[in-house]
């Protein structure tokens, strides 16, 4: 099976491609190689590569600078996932796509499902859904994975962030009114390449198993990070709690946007495992890499 990889310089995708099955031949490209917003481009690099799947990593995904910056997010968020989407349906192969939590408006307290509504709020927001809409509506095969709050070994990402800050400053203070479920990209880019070799359809939503706020995810990576001696153990390290009027940021944020990845274990047979135990994971990468 060939598969055309989109936006392959990212976070997501670099696990992508470390976890590819055996069996499959991907063409990974990045803007330089191939850019989406061009569909005559990508119309031509499809004619030559002849892929069997497409799955797009590709994203704009500069949450506050979309804000200022609508006509790029829009070009890449959902003009890009429109071209892909129409190439897949005129060769008659499927369109793997990925997506956010941030289609939804975070008013609620549940667990969110594939079928819930999605309100978005927002530019990025806003661009992100009207991507998935794009894809609806092209008559394709499509497959499109919801995910939240990733953090992976490529790129920055929240507990790169706090360690660095952690090894700089005393007290850190960190919103505690968002609700979410972390990711780990490597255990998303698994269950994606478990559901391509399903032939899962639809939305799906993927994060690891657990809920916590931004706070709380930034307790746990600094208790593990100590106990692995990425941060010293003998400092101590303040975390405050704080609401996210804190920190003004242009673009809303939703409040609880934990999803529910029950219908991602009934197609692949297994549960996500927890995000602490993936951030464990993580960690551990980051101390081999630091040796």
């Amino acid at each position: 099976m060939k598969i055309l990889l989109t936006g392959a310089n990212g976070m997501l995708a670099a696990d992508i491609q470390r976890q590819m099955p055996y069996g499959i031949e991907l063409s990974a490209t990045d803007v330089d190689e191939l850019d989406i917003t061009n569909f005559a481009a990508l119309d031509r690099f499809c004619s030559q590569c002849a892929p069997n799947a497409i799955l797009n990593c590709a994203g704009y995904t500069a949450v506050d600078k979309a804000e200022s910056d609508r006509t790029a997010a829009f070009a890449v968020n959902e003009t890009g996932p429109a071209n892909l989407a129409c190439v897949c349906a005129v060769r008659g192969i499927p369109l793997v796509h990925i997506s956010t939590d941030f289609v939804f408006n975070g008013d609620g307290s549940h667990l969110l499902a594939e079928d819930d509504t999605p309100e978005p709020r927002g530019v990025y927001a806003e661009s992100k859904r009207a991507g998935e809409l794009a894809i609806e509506h092209a008559g394709g095969s499509w497959l499109i994975v919801r995910t939240s709050w990733l953090f992976g070994l490529r790129g920055r990402n929240f507990p790169g962030t706090i360690m660095r800050l952690a090894l700089e400053r005393d007290t850190l203070t960190v919103v505690n009114d968002q609700t979410g479920s972390p990711t780990y990209t490597r255990d998303l880019a698994g269950a994606v390449w478990e559901l391509i070799a399903r032939r899962a359809a639809g939305y799906v939503h993927f994060c690891n198993q657990g809920v916590c706020s931004w706070f709380d995810f930034a307790r746990e990576i600094v208790r593990q990070a100590q106990a692995r001696e990425l941060l010293p153990r003998d400092r101590t390290i303040n975390i405050l709690p704080v609401t996210s009027q804190h920190y003004r940021s242009p673009a809303p944020r939703p409040a609880y946007s934990a999803m529910s990845v029950a219908r991602c274990a009934a197609l692949t047979g297994r549960q996500p495992r927890r995000w602490q135990d993936a951030l464990g994971d993580y960690l551990d990468e980051c101390l081999k890499a630091a040796r």
